[in-house]
């Protein structure tokens, strides 16, 4: 966490220096960080806390990696899934299923909730294995929560406030929030394997 921290008060002047644009330059950034995360994403959302407050800096870290996923997977779809799929065939030696769009909407969530998959593999996968795009969008509406509330939170805590009672908070909030998603999914995920047209 500190090392991914230890850009912030530089970027934090970068972007404030920008003056009335730097709304709009954020989350342009969100974005390509989404598409092509070559920055952490650690890194901006706290930024955009410390510089625009919670309530923005939270709706810009949410919304800029939304569009940026969104803009990932027509991208994807647009290149195909033939070429695609070969590609991570070959490369990862990973064949693509056809997923039940069903099924995919939580397996979205839990991915989004949980970082342990990178965001590009996520949107390509999505993109060519038959998941429908409002699918796509509503459920990576719902999972970027979770790390957008977190980091902007954190920014705005370890920069800003210092206020250990706030960091507890949005640490407790979190934790909540993705019990209850994990909850949630593990339900619909019975009720699918249950369903007689799961079958």
């Amino acid at each position: 966490m500190d090392i991914a921290l230890e850009g912030v008060p530089e970027l934090v002047q970068y972007i404030r220096g920008l003056g009335l644009i730097a709304p709009i330059f954020t989350f342009v950034l969100f974005a390509v960080q989404a598409a092509l995360p070559i920055f952490p994403y650690i890194l901006l959302a706290a930024a955009g806390g410390i510089i625009f407050g919670f309530k923005l800096g939270l709706f810009l870290a949410w919304s800029g990696a939304l569009a940026g996923a969104c803009l990932a997977y027509w991208i994807c779809r647009i290149i195909g899934y033939q070429r695609l799929s070969d590609y991570l065939e070959r490369r990862w030696q990973y064949r693509i299923p056809a997923l039940n769009p069903s099924a995919s909407f939580w397996t979205i969530v839990a991915a989004r909730v949980i970082p342990i998959i990178p965001t590009p593999l996520i949107n390509l996968v999505a993109a060519v294995s038959g998941v429908p795009f409002w699918t796509f969008f509503t459920s990576s509406a719902i999972g970027k929560i979770p790390t957008a509330v977190l980091y902007t939170g954190l920014g705005l805590a370890f920069f800003s406030v210092k206020d250990i009672e706030t960091i507890l908070y949005l640490l407790g909030g979190l934790i909540l929030l993705v019990a209850l998603l994990r909850y949630l999914a593990r339900r619909y995920t019975r009720y699918l394997m249950r369903s007689p047209h799961s079958s």
